[in-house]
């Protein structure tokens, strides 16, 4: 459809292709057990490793299942962009972690600005600075309105042992807010500062701070970054950083990020509610 020039069309199957994929990796679960997920990444590189692959490919896959073993993050400087050719489909990993992708695909020929680019998750993919700017204002009141009725002892009931309750799920929206926070403050007052990779879901909770104290404290944090963004220059939207894990980073793409970030744990809050009752 798409050779024909039946872009509408071919949109659809584009996006039923991508929708099979997340139901059948739904389907499938996530593994809980590291062995169990070290076996199947193990069995998919040497899969590879028969089919021919770029030994490239390979070497970085082996990276990324080392850092799995021990569970930490992977530096953009060990898995550097990774871009697939639109004609062949042959996978191409740029030369260096901040690197472009080669001007010709090695398969086919095909010129670069073809090459479909694939980030390291879809949040870092920018949306327009008003689209941002109004959901990140959304935000605590979609999650006020989440919560509402719920007392201090229901929201920090988990539904399981081990399990985050819905306190948990506040707290963690502040901690990643004061992140953005921080990252926005730092990228205008410096030149391409360097971001560390924060692991937000793993700090360390405040047990002293009632679920409202921690919705309170998100509002008000929020506030503030939003002042911020609202009073910089537009071109500031574009101001870089060089984020441990992801690279090169403007403003726009980690404010488009922590937006998508935050949607993500509203139907968290609504089926922790429903699991309570």
């Amino acid at each position: 459809m798409e050779a024909g020039g039946f872009y509408n069309a071919a949109k659809l199957f584009w996006a039923l292709t991508y929708s099979n994929e997340v139901r059948a990796s739904n389907h499938l679960g996530i593994p809980t057990d590291p062995e169990e997920l070290d076996g199947v990444i193990e069995s998919a590189i040497q899969d590879l490793v028969s089919q021919g692959a770029n030994q490239e490919l390979i070497t970085a896959l082996r990276y990324g299942r080392e850092a799995a073993r021990s569970n930490r993050a992977i530096p953009a400087s060990e898995i550097p962009p990774v871009y697939v050719c639109r004609a062949c489909g042959e996978v191409i990993l740029a030369n260096s972690p901040g690197g472009d992708a080669p001007d010709q695909c090695p398969g086919c020929g095909a010129w670069e600005l073809t090459f479909r680019e694939f980030p390291p998750i879809y949040y870092l993919e920018p949306l327009h600075p008003q689209v941002v700017l109004e959901a990140l204002e959304a935000a605590p009141r979609l999650v006020e309105g989440a919560v509402q009725g719920l007392n201090e002892a229901q929201m920090a009931q988990a539904p399981k042992p081990g399990e985050w309750g819905i306190r948990e799920v506040l707290f963690h929206l502040l901690v990643t807010q004061e992140l953005l926070g921080g990252r926005v403050e730092r990228m205008l007052a410096e030149d391409n500062p360097s971001l560390k990779g924060v692991a937000a879901w793993a700090a360390e909770n405040q047990a002293s701070l009632t679920s409202t104290a921690l919705l309170e404290q998100y509002r008000h944090s929020r506030q503030a970054t939003l002042a911020l963004l609202k009073q910089m220059p537009v071109e500031s939207w574009w101001r870089t950083a060089q984020h441990e894990e992801f690279g090169s980073v403007t403003i726009l793409q980690q404010a488009s990020y922590f937006a998508k970030h935050e949607r993500s744990h509203l139907p968290q809050i609504a089926a922790v509610r429903q699991k309570l009752g």
